[in-house]
């Protein structure tokens, strides 16, 4: 029982990593987008530009969950809702 549990999290794990991987360019763009409709100078966008920058790096890292988490507290410094990739 342990033993398959194992391998249908493993199975989940290999499934979730390419879709992600095509989350994160998304969510990114998104943030991008919001902040350029924003004052360069307002406190919120200084905040959340390095946590975009970040997001963006871990994507090109490979490490996409790590990239949307990233990308979502960028969005809540913004109060930007983001829309997922479905």
């Amino acid at each position: 029982m342990l033993k398959a549990l194992v391998i249908a999290m493993a199975a989940l794990a290999l499934l979730a990593g390419p879709a992600l991987a095509g989350q994160c360019p998304l969510l990114i763009k998104q943030l991008n987008e919001a902040v350029g409709k924003m004052k360069a100078d307002d406190a919120m966008v200084k905040k959340a530009k390095p946590l975009i920058a970040e997001a963006q790096k871990l994507h090109d890292g490979g490490k996409h969950a790590d990239s949307v988490k990233k990308a979502e507290e960028a969005a809540k410094v913004l109060n930007v809702k983001l829309q997922m990739k479905k």
